[in-house]
């Protein structure tokens, strides 16, 4: 298979071999336009007709292809395969993707050789050619880079078919959101020796163009060159697919369409249409006019517009300015909790008034009694309404059995005017929880790793912790468990712990997760986004030397400024200090003074240096490092 693959790209380098193709299909319509008629052969019927006047679409240059989107970035198994079952009884002429093929993001031979394995076996199932287009997951680093070349040839080149040119580029040339030189080169060369071509049918991973906008409206240089790859199509009619943001969007840029695809199995909320959230595929017809393009959703089709720039910016502006919150139950009785009210705001700033109707959903029903059962709160547009919600038990409830509450809120917008009236859904977190404390440090604070003053209140992980990761290797809080404080002066957040391991191993560390978003943000969407952060110290190693870690948001790679951290073994474990800037904070919660945070922390415990840790959970779940799910809330006590 692998060899057929890089056979076939070698056939695409030559222009000769597209046009002999090309030619090919032209004696195969010669050949059987000489054995059948080439229109319509109807009877001779006098008056009315069983059939429209309309024309039959039997244009000789006319062809339908399929384009595929995002495989990975999160990706859910079964999708890409199920595409390629349908995709086989639809019969495209062929296939082109946009990237992200495999999960990648790995230097390891033996795991990339795997995940190419896995995916050119898809693609053995696949019943019409595929076209490969290289996304940022699949050419990571350098290594993925080199086995890319080696496997495929070229990461950006062109073929013709039936008149319509296909160039596929690469927007990782070499690091992310970048066109080089040397494929400008190519770009250009190839452009001026196809200029005659009817259509120019551009693909490529990334949507550069919303990269290089938002840096030439900050003032800042194009970093991506895509002006200078659109100045060179401007001049001719073309159309542009990406993926990447695994949303679908149309554009309109230079006169011309310009699409962002969703996902064929990569990681989205799946929330519909609205959001541009869904699987499919994109089913183009070439038409004398240009192409014509439908969503396949693979549970249905969509038009193109299915998702405009326009709908987008009003859904979005619904959804940005419609807020829904929920006040947590904050109790200082830490034996549990009996009885207590949420508070219930929808905050309208959209242009339209709006109706929410919720429940909550979660809670131990034995014993329970949610008054009012149902809610229903309406707001006028530019107004604010408040409803609050009594919850009470027969007898206390521990805190642990209220993690899984929330609530579901239906919001809609009642539209005076033509527009379609708006949904979403908002699954908000009921939080019913201890109140957990960050107090002023006002002692001298020395950054060592040596624990003296230890600030209450403490916290640490419970006899039977949430474990994730290589479980069955913890044998009990001996073997793995943690107490921590936290606290803050003038500057700083300052994180003091006592980690228990009986055994330290290269890979040991404990990571604290925080969540420095509002209240409200946070529990509108629980994802790590904007505004959420990992910081992580290493056991020390036998010189003493621990290694500190901190970065903002989930899967970035850059790491922060101004965050320390010391560590030193004693017996038994080890005692790790972090301390954090209080900008942090503050530069999400209106800039100067902060208020309040969320907090997770995760020991990774290494036994065996060729296995993977078992990781030890102080609150969250087993998702604590994509949600902040059951994270603890903090509140600043100064």
């Amino acid at each position: 298979m692998k060899k057929l693959l890089l056979a076939m790209f070698g056939c695409l380098a030559s222009v000769a071999v597209a046009h002999e193709g090309h030619d090919h299909d032209h004696a195969e319509d010669a050949a059987a336009q000489a054995k059948y008629p080439s229109a319509l052969v109807l009877p001779a019927i006098e008056g009315p007709k069983p059939w429209s006047d309309k024309p039959h679409l039997n244009d000789p240059d006319r062809f339908q292809i399929a384009i595929m989107t995002d495989r990975t970035g999160g990706h859910r198994p079964g999708i890409w395969m199920d595409a390629v079952r349908k995709l086989n009884l639809l019969r495209p002429e062929f296939v082109m993707s946009v990237g992200d093929l495999i999960e990648g993001y790995t230097e390891d031979p033996q795991r990339i050789d795997e995940m190419w394995e896995e995916f050119l076996g898809f693609i053995d199932e696949m019943e019409m050619r595929f076209f490969f287009v290289a996304g940022n997951h699949d050419v990571t680093n350098p290594q993925l880079h080199k086995r890319w070349r080696e496997q495929f040839g070229r990461e950006w080149y062109s073929f013709d078919y039936r008149g319509v040119h296909f160039l596929a580029l690469c927007s990782e040339d070499p690091g992310p959101e970048h066109i080089s030189e040397e494929q400008l080169d190519f770009i250009k060369t190839d452009l001026a020796d196809h200029a005659d071509a009817r259509w120019t049918l551009v693909f490529l991973h990334k949507p550069l163009w919303t990269y290089a906008e938002r840096a030439i409206a900050n003032g800042d240089e194009d970093p991506t060159n895509w002006r200078k790859v659109e100045a060179m199509l401007v001049d001719r009619p073309h159309t542009v697919f990406a993926g990447h943001v695994h949303h679908y969007a149309q554009y309109q840029r230079n006169e011309q369409q310009y699409y962002a695809l969703a996902t064929t199995g990569g990681g989205s909320l799946l929330r519909g249409n609205e959001y541009g959230e869904f699987d499919h595929v994109m089913w183009l017809t070439m038409e004398p006019d240009g192409p014509h393009v439908v969503n396949l959703r693979l549970d249905g089709i969509l038009p193109p517009d299915v998702v405009t720039e326009e709908s987008a910016k009003r859904f979005g502006a619904f959804l940005r300015q419609v807020r829904v919150e929920v006040e947590p139950i904050l109790i200082d009785d830490h034996t549990g909790f009996s009885e207590g009210e949420l508070s219930v705001k929808l905050d309208n700033e959209f242009a339209e008034a709006v109706e929410l109707t919720g429940r909550i959903d979660g809670l131990p029903l034995r014993g329970l009694t949610v008054e009012p059962d149902g809610l229903k709160i309406a707001a006028d547009k530019k107004s604010s309404n408040e409803q609050r919600i009594r919850i009470r038990f027969d007898e206390p409830i521990a805190f642990e059995s209220l993690q899984r509450g929330t609530f579901t809120a239906i919001v809609r917008s009642k539209p005076t005017g033509d527009g379609a009236p708006l949904s979403a859904e908002r699954v908000i977190p009921v939080i019913i929880d201890r109140r957990h404390l960050c107090p002023f440090y006002d002692g001298d604070f020395t950054l060592d790793g040596e624990i003296e003053a230890w600030p209450e209140p403490a916290y640490e992980t419970p006899e039977k912790p949430l474990l994730i990761g290589q479980i069955q290797d913890w044998t009990g809080p001996k073997d793995g468990s943690f107490a921590f404080t936290v606290a803050q002066d003038d500057e700083r957040l300052i994180f003091s712990a006592k980690v228990t391991d009986e055994k330290l191993v290269a890979g040991d560390r404990l990571q604290w997760l925080l969540d420095a978003r509002p209240d409200s943000q946070r529990m509108a969407d629980p994802r790590q986004r904007g505004g959420t952060y990992r910081f992580s110290v290493t056991a020390p190693d036998e010189n003493g030397e621990a290694t500190v870690l901190a970065f903002a948001n989930r899967g970035s790679r850059r790491q922060m400024k101004g965050v320390k951290g010391a560590a030193r073994r004693v017996d038994g474990g080890y005692e790790v200090e972090l301390t954090v800037p209080q900008n942090v904070l503050a530069r999400h919660q209106g800039g100067q003074r902060w208020s309040e945070f969320q907090l997770a922390a995760i020991q990774s415990d290494v036994d065996d240096p060729d296995r993977p840790a078992a990781e030890i959970v102080w609150r969250g779940t087993s998702d604590a490092r994509t949600r902040n799910a059951n994270y603890a809330r903090f509140e600043r006590v100064d």
